[in-house]
């Protein structure tokens, strides 16, 4: 990992003779300090751009016509993937933020799946245009080149706060002569193959993607938010989003968790007539208070917790937090997981109990009295009556869920040519995480069975192993799946509120 993260993008070795010339005098020109203020008015143009390289325009040309030749190394005239993935391999160019085939549909104007000459040098008019305005908007000074510290007060401006060891090695990768500041040329080699808009929040993780390997960890913390300073405003919409989500869709889990506990068949209808009879409209809500103040103290641990354990492993690997790699993201992910799960596990089984309970002449027992039953009757141990299936799904569902949301985002790219906006995004997040769930749902009647048993009742489950054996036997495999429909119709109510309310929530806090 160590090598890809001090790897620089360069360009290939075989258009350095071509350009010899050409990059001889900038760098005599540079000796100077590096910086190059362009004093030319008006909207920014490819004037601007020339200027800033030192470059004119029959050497601008040459240095495309490079490229797009080292690309088509075959000497076909076009680019297809084939080529372009290999081209970006012969650059050395870790696999990380490899973006071939966003590469390609971005150049690919008439969409035949093939880049000429032209469709190449217009992508790499745009680029380098949109890269000098970004340029200019980071380099206040105005004096041709970006300090480290206008570099940290755009990404503060951004909502992106990083240390200063952090930014020296952001800096260090852009910055190819190691004399503190970034040129304009700097910048457009680093970026100038990033197929994506350019801005800074963009431009930061991509580099980051060269030190942190997203796992892509489906918690109900908000994605990318470790580094922004409004970290626990996004934790606050986050937990607001997640109790609005699961209020709404309360009914639909009672109902999951009744059909669950059924050892005989378990048909929807009944189920619903029953839990009617029980308290009427309110029954169906009955454990959602529960069920909601479980979502701010997870999601803080979970948060928390996964900082901490990055801190701790890279210290024992003596590596810096930003070179963790995948295997450490996953084992802190997983760790993280299993410690928020196991803090508010109590909780989580008292609310199972309020669910499932039988009451006695319509009266149903309050928290404190349930709880305090259960540690009286049962003893503390009770109160973790399950746990172990319930941690043993984290991982299996954490990676079917990232497999099959990268797979139908990759499907939504090829379908409409373009990058998934929030919308598709959330569409590929709600059916991976159906389809993640639906894997692991026998785990989690498992644990929805043994919560909901007294250990003190004759035939009490004596372990996971013995809910398993005795469900298979009595019930087969479908045993298993009781209440998966009601589970799946959960989903999308789910996905779609949590998104509405987080995003509203996000503009109330000013984090837009």
């Amino acid at each position: 990992m160590s090598g890809a993260v001090e790897h620089r993008v360069g360009f290939p070795s075989k258009m350095e003779g071509e350009q010899q010339q050409q990059q001889q005098q900038p760098q005599q020109r540079r000796a100077g300090g590096g910086c190059n203020p362009v004093r030319k008015p008006g909207p920014v143009s490819m004037d601007h751009v020339l200027l800033a390289l030192r470059e004119t325009k029959e050497e601008r040309e040459v240095r495309i016509r490079g490229l797009f030749n080292f690309f088509d190394s075959a000497g076909l005239g076009y680019l297809d993937y084939a080529q372009i993935e290999a081209g970006l391999s012969a650059m050395h160019i870790p696999a990380e933020y490899k973006y071939a085939r966003d590469l390609l549909k971005v150049c690919d104007a008439n969409r035949d799946g093939r880049v000429d000459y032209l469709e190449f040098r217009r992508y790499m008019d745009d680029k380098e245009l949109e890269l000098y305005r970004i340029f200019q908007a980071i380099d206040v000074e105005h004096n041709g080149c970006i300090l480290p510290e206008e570099l940290w007060d755009a990404l503060i401006k951004a909502g992106i706060e990083i240390d200063d060891e952090e930014l020296a090695r952001f800096v260090e990768h852009v910055d190819k002569d190691n004399n503190g500041i970034i040129t304009f040329e700097e910048w457009r080699d680093f970026l100038l193959l990033y197929p994506h808009e350019a801005t800074i929040e963009n431009i930061y993780q991509y580099w980051e993607r060269v030190c942190l390997v997203d796992i892509g960890e489906q918690a109900v913390i908000p994605e990318g938010i470790s580094k922004h300073v409004h970290a626990s405003k996004y934790l606050i919409a986050g937990a607001v989003a997640g109790t609005i989500s699961r209020t709404a869709t309360a009914p639909l889990d009672r109902l999951k968790v009744v059909m669950q506990v059924q050892t005989k068949r378990a048909q929807i209808v009944p189920a619903i007539k029953e839990i009617w009879r029980e308290g009427r409209f309110l029954a169906f809500f009955r454990g959602n208070g529960l069920n909601v103040m479980k979502v701010a103290p997870e999601s803080a641990i979970r948060f928390y917790t996964y900082e901490m354990l990055k801190n701790f492993i890279v210290s024992v690997e003596g590596e810096s937090k930003s070179n963790i790699g995948a295997s450490g993201r996953l084992i802190a992910g997983g760790m993280a997981g299993a410690v928020a799960q196991t803090a508010i596990y109590p909780m989580d089984l008292v609310k199972t109990r309020l669910q499932t309970y039988a009451p006695v002449s319509g009266q149903v027992p309050s928290i404190g009295k349930l709880s305090k039953d259960i540690w009286l009757q049962e003893g503390p141990r009770a109160f973790y009556r399950g746990l172990i299936p319930s941690l043993l799904g984290i991982i299996p569902y954490a990676g079917i869920d990232l497999a099959a949301y990268e797979t139908l985002k990759d499907m939504s790219k090829t379908y409409f040519n373009t990058e998934p906006g929030p919308l598709v995004q959330l569409g590929c997040g709600t059916i991976s995480g159906a389809l993640g769930a639906t894997c692991v749902y026998p785990l989690q009647v498992i644990r929805t069975r043994m919560q909901a048993q007294h250990t003190n009742s004759s035939g009490a489950y004596k372990g996971m192993s013995d809910v398993f054996w005795r469900t298979l036997q009595h019930e087969g495999f479908s045993g298993f799946y009781k209440g998966i429909f009601p589970n799946l119709l959960k989903v999308v109510p789910s996905a779609s509120i949590t998104y509405l309310v987080y995003e509203t929530m996000k503009k109330s806090l000013s984090l837009e």
